[in-house]
C-alpha cells in the first residue's frame, strides 16, 4: 500500500494550512473595503453607524448607535414591534427632553412621563404602546431602550386581571 504524502511532515502541512487560514482571512477582510461609507453593515456588529435605521416612526437622533445585539426588531417602517436599544451621545437629561418633544410629531401621544435617574416615557399610537426608558450611560452619554408592543383594543380586559377562571390543581 503506498502512503500519500511520506515526504511531508507535521511543520509543513501545519505551515501550509497556516498559510491558507491567513490568505482566507485577507479575503475576508478586504471584502468589504471597496464599500462605500453609507452602505449598511452585518448583523453580526454589536452596534451600527448612525445612518442605519430600521424603523420610520420613532425618532432617532444623530450620532446615536443602535445596539443590534441586545434590540429584537420585528417587522420594520411604522409597523415594527420589539426592542431597539440606543446609545446617545447627549445627556440622560437631554436625552428625555429630545423624545419628550420629539415623539409627538412622529404620531405618538404621551400618556405618562416620569423624569429621574432612569426615566420612562409612555407614548401610544393607534393599536401600539411605546415606552422609552433613558439610563446615564456609565461612561458618557445615555442609553435608551425604545419598546413597542401592540395594545388593547379599547374596552378589551388585559390578560391576566383575574376575571378568567383559576387554574386547576
Amino acid at each position: 500500500m503506498k502512503v500519500f504524502g511520506k515526504c511531508l511532515n507535521v511543520t509543513t502541512v501545519s505551515a501550509g494550512l497556516a498559510g491558507v487560514m491567513a490568505l482566507t482571512g485577507c479575503t475576508a477582510m478586504n471584502a468589504g473595503a471597496g464599500k462605500s461609507a453609507g452602505a449598511s453593515q452585518p448583523a453580526t456588529t454589536s452596534t451600527h453607524t448612525a445612518n442605519y435605521q430600521p424603523v420610520s416612526d420613532v425618532p432617532i437622533p444623530p450620532s446615536t448607535k443602535i445596539n443590534t445585539e441586545r434590540s429584537a426588531i420585528f417587522g420594520g417602517g411604522e409597523r415594527w414591534y420589539g426592542r431597539m436599544v440606543l446609545s446617545l451621545d447627549r445627556s440622560s437629561t437631554m436625552a428625555y427632553a429630545y423624545y419628550l418633544d420629539q415623539m409627538p410629531p412622529f404620531g405618538w401621544e404621551l400618556v405618562s412621563a416620569v423624569q429621574g435617574k432612569v426615566s420612562v416615557l409612555t407614548f401610544t399610537r393607534g393599536d401600539r404602546a411605546a415606552s422609552v426608558e433613558i439610563t446615564p450611560s456609565a461612561l458618557r452619554g445615555s442609553e435608551a431602550v425604545v419598546t413597542v408592543s401592540p395594545r388593547p383594543a379599547a374596552g378589551a380586559a388585559p390578560a391576566g386581571n383575574g376575571s378568567s377562571a383559576a387554574p386547576k390543581k
